[in-house]
């Protein structure tokens, strides 16, 4: 299958949208990773593509490309005192983590915890660490909080994960591509509950709210859902301005942040409305991930040139930080206190 990059800064790809006959040697992707032929972002072909394994919207190696990439050596257990970043790499196979204090100073990591293909990223309210595992991992894992070795692996009903969450009692949600939500009380290993269908196309991002209500980006089907507490009734949002939606996450004043990977831009979304209030654009040009903290800080990623993290304080529109240091392919961010 021949398949055109729009983006890939990176040896890691980014998205498919058509064909190209001058991209390098490609592998089939997945059924639901057909190519997505859209002449009008044909302009961004001429970038430099260094792309191997893609499928649609989600940066993908198989599993034996993956096994033959570098894993970093876990380092010592991090400190839990104070906010931290956790940003996932899938270029270096690992999840790097930084001081959010130190973020204006472009900081080194303090600690490294090798994962193949990280994805999704949520903490528990122990400290518990939940990570995806993409590239043929289809794993989520869990490390106690501060430690950097493994407790907990869960495979029952993953598959490509991509997005987590979990809510007040410590539910775990994962996205799992394509095309299904899975639930797993705190402890479980097997979920409780699979949503599918009502719309979802390729949920990726996830979040929830204060009442326990999970949204989710779904990047195939160019919406973000609601799917109410207690409930697996998966209803659109139908927001406005939005092409691509990858990340969604709420601050504490209840507002809605969405990254539009083909959009170049991230939105704010007031509670209720469909319209953004925002629209960020500075430095972005393909946002991914992002994460926002209980206090209001917000850290979100840029995975086309310029590879970046920015970071918004409470409360603003216009970066105070940007995270470059260790960063070279950043699909998930975590921002919180262990």
């Amino acid at each position: 299958m021949s398949i055109f990059v729009r983006r890939a800064p990176i040896f890691a790809a980014l998205f498919v949208v058509g064909a190209i006959s001058a991209a390098p040697s490609f592998v089939s992707a997945p059924a639901q990773g057909a190519a997505l032929h859209n002449p009008s972002l044909q302009a961004g072909a001429h970038r430099s593509i260094h792309a191997r394994f893609i499928h649609r919207g989600v940066p993908y190696l198989t599993a034996r490309d993956a096994s033959r990439t570098h894993v970093l050596r876990a380092q010592p257990n991090y400190p839990t005192r104070g906010v931290l970043l956790f940003e996932g790499d899938q270029s270096q196979n690992a999840v790097n983590i930084y001081k959010s204090k130190k973020l204006q100073k472009n900081p080194a990591a303090i600690a490294t915890i090798p994962v193949t293909c990280p994805y999704g990223m949520g903490l528990d309210s122990a400290g518990t660490l939940y990570v995806a595992s993409n590239c043929g991992g289809n794993t989520i894992t869990e490390y106690a909080k501060g430690s950097t070795t493994p407790s907990l692996t869960v495979t029952n009903g993953i598959s490509n994960p991509l997005g987590v969450a979990i809510d007040k009692s410590n539910t775990l949600y994962v996205s799992n591509y394509p095309g299904a939500i899975t639930e797993y009380p705190l402890g479980a290993t097997s979920p409780s509950t699979t949503i599918t269908g009502s719309g979802l196309v390729d949920p990726f991002g996830l979040a929830v709210d204060s009442s326990g209500n999970l949204y989710v980006a779904d990047f195939g089907a160019s919406q973000v859902f609601e799917i109410a507490a207690g409930t697996t009734n998966v209803v659109p949002l139908n927001l406005q301005d939005l092409s691509e939606p990858l990340g969604v996450a709420f601050d504490p004043s209840g507002n809605l942040w969405v990254t539009d990977g083909a959009g170049d831009k991230v939105n704010v979304y007031a509670p209720g409305s469909t319209t953004p209030m925002q629209s960020i654009t500075a430095g972005y040009s393909f946002p991914y991930a992002i994460s926002i903290d209980s206090k209001g800080t917000v850290t979100a990623s840029n995975i086309s040139s310029p590879v970046a993290v920015y970071a918004y304080k409470p409360g603003s529109y216009t970066s105070y930080a940007t995270l470059t240091n260790g960063v070279t392919l950043p699909t998930g961010l975590l921002i919180g206190k262990p």
